[in-house]
């Protein structure tokens, strides 16, 4: 039977854990999360726990330039239904702080600052002394550190008699990048499901989570997580001499245009659940001019970030290419329109032009197309040769460009045309997954009025957890074909690529749910945790759910 510790016990612990994290620059990617997953691991071991663990360690993430390594321990237990504690250990860059940069990773001196840490920010509250600052505080070592916490505490329990149940605390580098981590993670927990014989229940994500308005009093827990895609456009328009512009296409216009229409449209915005997820964004724009010129920029690129609930790639990529259409179609009349009135302006003859046009088309469009025209091998050869003209370790937007460009160039076809791909990181959506942890989780919100608390279906902010299920009917094949980097090669991976374990993935098949810390600020030098729902009572509350769920797994035994 599980013991309770004291709430005041939790509180003192996991400020100490975090503090120890939070100073250790982690930022992703970097020879820091090296550092701070030994640290994750010592904490864990600490007190000669290690001869507790049935399996602790280092998992290298395959493949890693960085050579990051997954921190884990194990809890083989009575059953071997397993439940799993997620979190990452990595950070954003520290940027943002300005001045106070050198103490980004010093929650006490950053406290002595605060006043001046938010200077240009709402606080929250007058009194910020309930508060830790620093970069990982909230986004989330405080969550590892409650979760470093919770298993210290269970392998302590361990040592006087086995669990109910199995535990596995898997602390993950890179979820700030394309969350290697966790990839690498999907694989470890199939092999030590497959060498212990486990069950996974599921798996609780920490990261922190935050109000939804103004003076929100509520602590959230979300089942199931948001997804995303990067679709991306290589617009092409057509060369011509700026004092002539009616006999080219800026192509800075064409992505102007799309930009226009699609960043921040809520007609894009995903429902489901209740949430409807953010607008799209930009997340990078430019042409691919290099050096001052009187000539027209004829190609210019951008790619726009897109939450999903439950849009898939194939639907998205329909839903753009007619938005494409119709929005460049009026800018094409709108160019016609001009040209005439500067004809007449100029009291020069308006001539009856045909009207322009513009193609919308997808990577495997051209793909397909080309192949046709030249033949597999040429075209493969002449993207493989593109592919080796980078460095391994070239941005991953980056290389897909090329590589689009390349296949462009190689296609024959001219301007003015839109070509729509997919680049990655790519998270699939993760719907509510109803059973026992679901269940544990729903009777200690019901014990527990105090706090709060409230469920809601898909966590609203990019998450590793998007990689622990995959739905088995998951129509991906838009995606892969659309992707110029994708990989899905038996082979080792191409330096430079990407790849998903699709089929791990849906064989782990975890439901997924995040009741995490409770901060502010994410990714801003604000950055904060509230210290006394995340240190004392959120570890409390995890505790109990452990504990419900050893109820119900034992009132299932009997039935």
């Amino acid at each position: 039977m599980l013991v309770c510790m004291d709430k005041k016990n939790w509180f003192h612990l996991v400020r100490d854990y975090t503090e120890r994290l939070v100073a250790i620059r982690s930022v992703s990617p970097g020879q820091g999360e090296i550092q701070v997953a030994q640290a994750v691991l010592d904490l864990l071991c600490a007190d000669d726990l290690s001869a507790i663990y049935t399996a602790s360690g280092l998992d290298p993430i395959e493949n890693d330039p960085y050579q990051r390594q997954n921190a884990f321990v194990f809890l083989r237990g009575k059953l071997p239904v397993t439940l799993v504690l997620l979190g990452h250990i990595d950070t954003v860059d520290t940027i943002d702080y300005g001045s106070l940069e050198r103490w980004a990773f010093a929650p006490d001196e950053l406290a002595k600052r605060a006043e001046q840490l938010l200077a240009s920010e709402q606080a929250v509250s007058n009194d910020v002394s309930d508060w830790m600052f620093g970069r990982g505080a909230a986004d989330m070592k405080s969550g590892v550190a409650v979760n470093i916490a919770l298993m210290r505490q269970l392998a302590m329990q361990a040592r006087e008699e086995p669990l109910p149940f199995s535990v596995v605390l898997l602390a993950t580098p890179d979820e700030e990048n394309e969350s290697a981590g966790v990839l690498q993670g999907v694989r470890f927990l199939l092999r030590l499901g497959e060498q212990y014989g486990l069950n996974y229940v599921g798996v609780i994500n920490t990261d922190y989570a935050t109000a939804l308005y103004p003076g929100d009093p509520h602590h959230y827990i979300y089942a199931g997580t948001v997804g995303k895609l990067l679709p991306s456009f290589l617009c092409i328009g057509r060369e011509s001499h700026v004092g002539t512009p009616f006999q080219g296409l800026d192509a800075n216009l064409i992505a102007a245009e799309l930009i226009r229409d699609l960043s921040m449209n809520d007609a894009l915005c995903d429902a489901a659940g209740g949430l409807v997820t953010a607008p799209p964004v930009t997340l990078h724009a430019t042409d691919l001019k290099t050096h001052y010129d009187v000539q027209l920029p004829f190609m210019a690129y951008f790619y726009l970030n897109i939450l999903t609930l439950t849009t898939e790639p194939g639907e998205l990529l329909e839903t753009l290419r007619q938005r494409c259409q119709t929005v460049l179609g009026q800018m094409l009349q709108r160019i016609d329109a001009t040209e005439r009135r500067w004809q007449q302006a100029s009291g020069q003859e308006v001539a009856m032009q045909e009207a322009r046009s513009i193609s919308i088309l997808t990577y495997a469009e051209v793909y397909a197309e080309t192949v046709q025209a030249l033949g597999e091998e040429r075209v493969r050869a002449a993207l493989s040769d593109e592919w080796e003209r980078w460095p391994g370790t070239l941005d991953k937007r980056e290389r897909s460009l090329h590589l689009v460009h390349r296949l462009w160039a190689l296609s024959g076809r001219q301007g003015p045309t839109v070509v729509i791909y997919y680049s990655p990181p790519y998270y699939p959506h993760v719907a509510a997954t109803p059973g026992l942890l679901q269940d544990a989780i729903t009777a200690v919100i019901s014990t527990h009025p105090e706090q709060k608390l409230i469920q809601r279906e898909y966590f609203p902010l990019l998450s590793d957890m998007s990689y622990l299920q995959l739905a088995d009917d998951a129509d991906l094949t838009a995606l892969t074909a659309n992707m110029p980097v994708w990989d899905d090669a038996a082979t080792a991976p191409r330096p430079g690529s990407y790849r998903l374990p699709l089929e791990a993935m849906q064989k782990l098949g975890a439901p997924v749910f995040n009741w995490g810390v409770h901060g502010r600020g994410a990714h801003q030098r604000d950055e904060s945790v509230q210290m006394p729902y995340s240190f004392e009572a959120l570890p409390q509350l995890l505790y109990e759910t452990i504990e419900q769920l050893a109820l119900l797994l034992d009132e299932t035994r009997e039935a």
